[in-house]
């Protein structure tokens, strides 16, 4: 298997990095907790933050002193105040914590299919915002081994007025984590992929794996079944 076209994780070290701040006394302003999108300038540090919903905005401070490649941007979940001067927002951020950015892989692409492992997780939450479609994922874990994703796309339906249903399989290989500790997995589907036409609509269904009562894998139809609509995804509007 191809590990390098698969998503890993640790699930001790999804940190980017923390406020440097140890002082136990400290507080926190009132602050946002966010997926969002950092942007950087050509040293590689944090310019701007566009939430996904709201406006870009300039980061005026860094507590976390970050950095990534230069003039690239990365999904993080952020916790940022919103300050505002002379009616210009700006933001300060206090923490970061980096997501697991997906592209799905549809039939015919590289790495298709090379992960079939279905270990179980829960879904915490999952909600749209703007390009994404945003997953909060529970697991089992110890922590000390590096769990591998992988997310297979197909298109299920196109109907006359162009609006076309895409289904989105996770898969996940826990390498033989001891269960021990309830784990979160934060992930960020960027969806722009799935438009084929301008402003095309494109109802997003999602099947995982999960286990029952008795610790049998399954299938969760939760957000994938005939009854469920999809996540809609319209460009110009998300």
């Amino acid at each position: 298997m191809k590990r390098n076209k698969l998503h890993t994780i640790w699930l001790i070290g999804l940190l980017l990095l923390v406020a440097a701040c140890g002082d136990d006394e400290y507080y926190y302003p009132s602050v946002k907790l966010e997926f969002v999108t950092v942007k950087s300038g050509t040293d590689g540090k944090l310019q701007t933050l566009l939430p996904d919903k709201g406006d870009e905005m300039l980061v005026s401070k860094d507590r976390t002193n970050s950095t990534i490649s230069p003039n690239n941007s990365k999904r993080v979940l952020a916790n940022y105040e919103v300050l505002s001067s002379n009616g210009v927002a700006s933001a300060t951020i206090y923490s970061l914590q980096s997501l697991i950015t997906m592209t799905p892989k549809f039939k015919g692409e590289p790495g298709y299919g090379e992960l079939t492992k279905t270990d179980p997780v829960d879904v915490v939450s999952i909600w749209m915002g703007r390009d994404y479609l945003n997953i909060i994922l529970s697991l089992k874990a110890k922590g000390d081994v590096q769990h591998v994703f992988d997310l297979l796309g197909e298109v299920q339906e196109q109907s006359e007025n162009g609006e076309k249903v895409v289904l989105l399989s996770l898969y996940h290989d826990a390498q033989g984590d001891a269960q021990y500790y309830n784990r979160r997995a934060y992930i960020s589907v960027p969806l722009t992929k799935l438009v084929g036409e301008p402003d095309q609509i494109v109802r997003v269904k999602f099947k995982y794996y999960t286990a029952d009562k008795d610790g049998n894998i399954i299938e969760s139809d939760k957000y994938c079944n005939p009854d469920f609509e999809g996540f809609e995804y319209i460009p110009s509007a998300n």
